[in-house]
């Protein structure tokens, strides 16, 4: 029986030794991989919905993992030094690798990775399902203030992801804040996602920087952020509900309860900047959600 071919997987081991992408190409369920690690001395394992599990292949060595980041950043790697600086890059289609080893710093700055022990490639799939359970929330009317929230791994991008793309195509100018291009994965300027028709994208800055730049120069309806994880961050999300403009952004949170344990994320509670919560749960590798306090205001005591 042949075995079913995934286009994203096929894509995303592109970027990977001909040997290798030629083991791996015929993968059973690939279609089901969201991420292949790549560690020095040991077989290649694939994490899918119900956790990691190794394949029966050749222990990775040091130099394919040079050679994959090499192909990942078409032999140009010092073109891709500020993205490397964060610990990733963005491949063609949207598909991320990350980057472990040992950190190259400069006067105290992150600089760079070298001698790398791992490679984490992150399986970018547009998945168009979640779209029939959000779209009676998101409604016809001007767009709200929605935090979306789970635990990392749980599908958080791919819901904001689909999030814009439906309030894009009702017509509502929408811009995304890319920070580390894995919302759109511009390519040559295109969107590598669906991210909808009046949508526009803003990668490679902070989200206080692009905040700023994207409610001067393009009027957004709707203002997207993925992963808040510093004070920075807040208040680039204060700064546009006090513009007026609504705003999708993501955190790592089991729950509202959770958020609000959280010390980084107090100030946004107290701010009232979200009218709802929208939070992922994921069981036996189903994921579930659930919408919270969309009427009585996030964070309400």
């Amino acid at each position: 029986m042949k075995r079913r071919k995934d286009r994203a997987w096929q894509q995303a081991i592109g970027c990977l030794p001909p040997a290798r992408a030629a083991q791996l190409a015929a993968l059973e369920g690939q279609q089901a991989v969201e991420e292949l690690r790549l560690r020095a001395g040991r077989p290649p394992a694939v994490r899918i919905a119900t956790g990691e599990r190794p394949l029966p292949l050749a222990a990775v060595t040091a130099e394919e993992l040079r050679d994959v980041l090499s192909r990942a950043a078409r032999y140009s790697v010092h073109s891709y030094a500020d993205s490397l600086r964060n610990g990733f890059l963005t491949l063609e289609g949207g598909h991320r690798l990350g980057v472990c080893g040992t950190v190259a710093q400069q006067d105290g700055q992150v600089i760079g990775v070298r001698q790398l022990s791992s490679v984490d490639l992150r399986v970018a799939r547009q998945i168009g399902t979640v779209a029939d359970t959000i779209a009676p929330w998101i409604g016809t009317g001007a767009p709200r203030s929605v935090l979306l929230l789970s635990p990392p791994g749980h599908g958080k991008t791919t819901l904001l992801r689909e999030w814009v793309r439906l309030v894009s195509e009702q017509g509502h100018t929408v811009a995304v804040a890319d920070e580390r291009s894995e919302i759109a994965a511009l390519v040559d300027g295109v969107p590598q996602f669906d991210v909808g028709r009046c949508t526009d994208v803003l990668e490679g800055c902070t989200k206080q920087q692009a905040a700023l730049m994207l409610l001067k120069t393009m009027s957004p309806a709707l203002l997207a952020f993925d992963e808040i994880t510093s004070p920075a961050d807040v208040e680039a999300i204060e700064l546009c509900a006090h513009c007026g403009t609504a705003v999708i952004a993501t955190a790592h949170a089991a729950g509202i309860d959770d958020l609000r344990r959280r010390p980084l994320y107090r100030a946004l509670c107290e701010a009232h900047v979200f009218d709802a919560a929208v939070v992922i749960d994921k069981r036996d590798g189903q994921r579930t959600y659930r919408l919270e306090r969309w009427e009585e205001g996030l964070c309400s005591s």
